[in-house]
């Protein structure tokens, strides 16, 4: 396997045109699992097609194991691609598919059928190997499409959205076999979804871009639990993190209008400089550390009425109908996550409180994150 670099990827469709991806910098380990991810329209998939070669990217470079390859052309890279649609021959059976791409580059007939069996055996394909395409399940065209591209030993992995057509059971299975897959292969691999569940389930790091510009690239957990800016905090998370209005004077936390009078941090700039001279603020808290509490109740920082309760076994969702200027989202939802017996009727007015060593800041022009500083 190899290792990939990309530095100052941009991409323009049209001369003078947007940029379709911007000033890209970004390193893969030999071996690691990188999963880009984010909102339609931003750039992945453009990005995967720079890396096989099948786009050419307007500015930049890309290296593998440190030799620049930016205009070796896509058959002479050594990167093998599972596409969205598998890219299967109907008319071929399970064997020919996975060995075409042997086959093609002339590999003996021995060695391509010993190869074959194994990648087959690897798949759990060995039973199938005389059945069309069309004899097959979802999942099981899958591995065939995933097995053309193992058979090869390429130096990595490129996978666009290989799962959006399967069925949401089906998806979790292939997600746990991908990830098994490419740890025993110990592989470098680039994953491309819009699912933010895939990347945080599935990859080594996760890169999240938005309109083009790479907005953070770290651990999943790194991602949830310290997002860069509040795009990333509310994209990475399910239901997605809210967003309060609030305010910072002379050291005092205000939000929803009201005082936060537990709220014992000092807030800082990146650079470490205090941010004294920000007025206006978002607060970011999960909904899994919101807690309800009566309307009446001084602990609560915002309230409103239950607009809908989602019952989903373990927790329930309580979605949370308030002041549109408290919250920064067009809908006027705060959404809490619950346990099912404590949730509250459709219709009542409740309010809400949260964790406050558990809140997220973030400028409010900007987006970026502010950090805390305990007192003391």
């Amino acid at each position: 396997m190899a290792s990939i670099s990309l530095r100052g990827i941009t991409k323009r469709f049209n001369d003078g045109g947007p940029e379709a991806l911007s000033t890209v910098d970004l390193d893969i380990q030999d071996g690691e699992f990188v999963v880009l991810v984010g909102p339609s329209g931003c750039g992945k998939t453009t990005l995967l097609r720079i890396v096989a070669g099948l786009e050419t990217a307007t500015e930049g470079h890309m290296l593998i194991d440190g030799k620049d390859i930016s205009k070796v052309r896509p058959g002479d890279r050594d990167i093998a691609m599972v596409f969205q649609n598998y890219a299967l021959f109907p008319h071929l059976t399970v064997e020919e598919n996975i060995g075409f791409g042997l086959r093609i580059r002339r590999t003996p007939k021995v060695n391509r059928r010993e190869r074959v069996r194994e990648t087959a055996a690897l798949l759990g394909l060995e039973s199938y190997l005389d059945r069309r395409p069309g004899e097959l399940s979802g999942g099981q065209r899958q591995r065939v499409a995933m097995g053309r591209a193992i058979v090869r030993h390429p130096v990595a992995f490129l996978m666009d959205e290989p799962l959006s057509n399967l069925d949401a059971k089906l998806r979790v299975e292939m997600r746990a076999e991908i990830s098994r897959l490419q740890r025993t292969l110990a592989s470098t691999t680039i994953y491309v979804t819009h699912d933010q569940t895939e990347a945080m389930t599935m990859g080594d790091r996760v890169v999240v871009l938005d309109k083009g510009v790479v907005q953070q690239v770290a651990k999943p957990s790194e991602l949830y639990q310290h997002p860069a800016n509040s795009f990333v905090a509310r994209f990475i998370g399910a239901p997605m993190m809210n967003l309060l209005r609030g305010s910072w004077t002379d050291g005092q936390l205000q939000v929803g209008g009201s005082r936060v009078e537990e709220f014992r941090c000092i807030l800082e700039r990146d650079d470490g400089d205090d941010v004294g001279d920000v007025r206006d603020l978002l607060v970011g808290i999960r909904p899994e550390h919101v807690h309800i509490v009566p309307a009446e109740n001084g602990q609560a920082v915002v309230t409103g009425r239950v607009a809908l309760v989602e019952h989903l076994g373990k927790e329930a969702q309580v979605h949370l109908d308030v002041d549109k200027g408290s919250v920064a989202s067009e809908t006027g939802i705060l959404v809490a996550t619950v346990d099912p017996a404590d949730a509250p009727e459709e219709g009542t007015m409740i309010g809400i409180g949260f964790d406050h060593d558990k809140a997220h800041f973030f400028d409010t022009a900007s987006g970026k994150s502010i950090r805390t500083q305990p007192l003391g």
